[in-house]
């Protein structure tokens, strides 16, 4: 277990904060600092059994391409059946790295930093560490279990960026593998005093950025990474045609019948539109893996709800059957 030197001089992170996006570009800039000379994304793997699995293998099952602005959905989530069960069991891990990927970048970027003892690592504030408890035996009070974090930071200064709050500690390059969590959650972002790269692993994503030299995100090439090239540029937010056209085909024929089922790879979708007298319809839908059903909630239309707002909801519902 790496030591974690937590700190209070959040100044440290300002440089981030000055060269990020604002949160509503939804691009890659709002996620890591501009100014790099390169990029790439490290893919966190899918799993099965304990098993990594990676996106190259999911996509190879799928038949669908693995281009270079994919999301984990793009290759997972096949029109029809396949021939074969799907490979992964479990999603990738969002807003964390693998730890065995994390171990090789540790390796990597060691080499490309002249301050690998002085680094820089920013935890998300809101992993609900206060409320985590731990299971006991039916009939007994579940135990809190205690924070990860000392009182004394949690209640000190955040690194605030555009989108999300963070505690920091600092510590040499492999107190990115702290666990300050306990469940192998990585850092958000981490990066040497001397700037020389980042690493950003938003909570929300099946992937992390790096950004730094030409020769640094050519070596992690290299490595036993599943890595993609990227730019700062690039969307976060990507839906695959073939999922938008069936999303649109399926909201015309549920203003039309009130039901619809879309057949995909790796399970059934279905949705209903209940017609509501004096009120907005309420659109309910199901994801059925082959091993029970996900139920999601019902929810109310607004008011002034059209085609495109149907297809969001079922294109939003289709994604669950990967996510």
């Amino acid at each position: 277990m790496v030591d974690v030197a937590w700190s209070d001089r959040v100044e440290a992170a300002e440089w981030i904060r000055e060269r990020l996006d604002s949160w509503g570009h939804f691009d890659a800039g709002s996620v890591i600092p501009r100014g790099f000379q390169s990029y790439l994304r490290v893919l966190h793997p899918a799993h099965n059994e304990g098993r990594s699995v990676r996106w190259a293998e999911v996509a190879t099952w799928s038949g669908l391409p693995l281009h270079r602005l994919a999301q984990f959905h793009s290759v997972a989530l096949p029109l029809g059946a396949r021939p074969t069960p799907k490979p992964f069991t479990a999603s990738p891990m969002e807003g964390s790295l693998d730890w065995d990927d994390t171990e090789a970048l540790v390796r990597v970027l060691r080499e490309h930093t002249s301050t690998s003892e002085r680094c820089h690592f920013c935890v998300w504030d809101g992993w609900g560490w206060d409320t985590a408890v731990a299971f006991s035996l039916p009939g007994q009070a579940n135990p809190k279990l205690p924070n990860p974090v000392p009182a004394a930071v949690r209640s000190g200064p955040r690194v605030r960026m555009p989108q999300r709050n963070y505690l920091l500690y600092e510590g040499p390059i492999q107190a990115a593998l702290a666990d300050v969590g306990g469940s192998g959650q990585t850092p958000q972002l981490w990066w040497p005093k001397d700037r020389a790269w980042c690493v950003a692993s938003e909570i929300d994503f099946a992937w992390s950025y790096v950004g730094g030299s030409a020769q640094l995100t050519s070596q992690l090439s290299d490595e036993q990474l599943e890595v993609l090239p990227a730019d700062a540029d690039d969307q976060v937010s990507r839906v695959e045609p073939w999922v938008e056209e069936r999303a649109k085909e399926a909201a015309q024929r549920l203003r039309e019948a009130g039901e619809v089922i879309i057949e995909t790879g790796v399970g059934v979708y279905r949705a209903k539109l209940t017609p509501r007298r004096l009120r907005t319809p309420l659109f309910e839908d199901q994801a059925e893996y082959g091993n029970g059903y996900n139920s999601r909630r019902p929810s109310p239309l607004q008011d002034t709800a059209g085609d495109d707002d149907l297809v969001r909801h079922l294109v939003d519902g289709l994604i669950t059957l990967v996510s």
